[in-house]
């Protein structure tokens, strides 16, 4: 099975604004808003860090952001790998980050 890869969009993508807890974040290209709750803001700051078109697996992101976020899921046990795979598969269905799978 093909492991998703994900990485971020340009910057002219997003537009990001800090409303205290939260961060609201225009899509440019659909022209729709989100509101986001901490962590998630941060795993798209990660993205951005990375060169321009490299996808990271969601266990490079985990990497990342270890040290500001101690990451639990909803589920005891959860392990943090999968909570960060969700959070960025749900970023890709919003079209807030790419996805790539590998081959």
């Amino acid at each position: 099975m093909a492991l998703p890869r994900f990485s971020a969009l340009p910057a002219s993508a997003l537009k990001r604004v800090p409303l205290g807890g939260l961060e609201a974040i225009y899509h440019v290209p659909s022209g729709i808003t989100h509101l986001l709750a901490e962590p998630v803001p941060d795993l798209l700051d990660a993205l951005a860090q990375l060169p321009p078109g490299e996808s990271v697996t969601p266990a490079q992101v985990l990497a990342l952001v270890a040290e500001r976020f101690d990451i639990v899921g909803d589920e005891p046990g959860e392990a943090p790998e999968a909570v960060v795979a969700e959070r960025l598969a749900e970023l890709g269905a919003l079209g807030l980050v790419a996805i790539a799978r590998d081959a």
